[in-house]
Parts: C-alpha cells; structure tokens; sequence
C-alpha cells in the first residue's frame, strides 16, 4: 500500500512539473506566430519555473502531511494505557 502512494506521488509531481511547461510553450508558440516576437523562449522559461515550483510545493505539502501523521500516531501510542502482566493466581507455576 506505501509503494502505490509513492507511485502516486510521483507521477502526480511528473503532471504538475510537465503541464505548466506544455501550456506556456504552446502558449508562447501562437504568441510567437501572431506577433513575430520570439515569445515561445520567454514562455518556456516561465512554465519551467513554475512547474518546478508547483512540483516542490507539491512535495514538501505531502512530507509535512507525512511527517503530522506520524507525529498523530505516536500520540495515540502514548496515550493507551497497558497494564502489566502480572502473575495468574490461578495458574500458579509448578515450580512453587
């Protein structure tokens, strides 16, 4: 079950990094055909930086929501409460 959510993040990082640079390279490449300015180089770089940026957001929500539950599961180990075992007066040992 862990190896699916890391698959799924992974491939989630590849889609948010991947689609910003597509859309603005597209973007600045009819741009670029309407008013002959090299605006597909300018576009490219924008969707490259916002897409990294996008894919570390992206990574460092998913460690802090990570890092919560664990910190939720240690509490809950801290608070249950185990007696501890005592001797059977019942079954006594047969060595006594």
């Amino acid at each position: 079950m862990e190896a699916l959510k890391y698959l799924s993040l992974i491939s989630q990082v590849g889609f948010t990094m991947v689609t910003p640079i597509l859309l603005c390279t597209f973007l600045g490449m009819k741009l670029e055909e309407r008013f002959h300015f090299p605006f597909t180089l300018i576009f490219m770089l924008i969707g490259v930086i916002s897409g990294c940026m996008s894919g570390f957001r992206l990574i460092m929500n998913t460690i802090k929501k990570m890092d919560k539950k664990k910190e939720e599961n240690l509490q809950k180990q801290e608070n249950t409460f185990v007696l501890p075992k005592r001797e059977s007066r019942i079954f006594k040992n047969k060595d006594e």
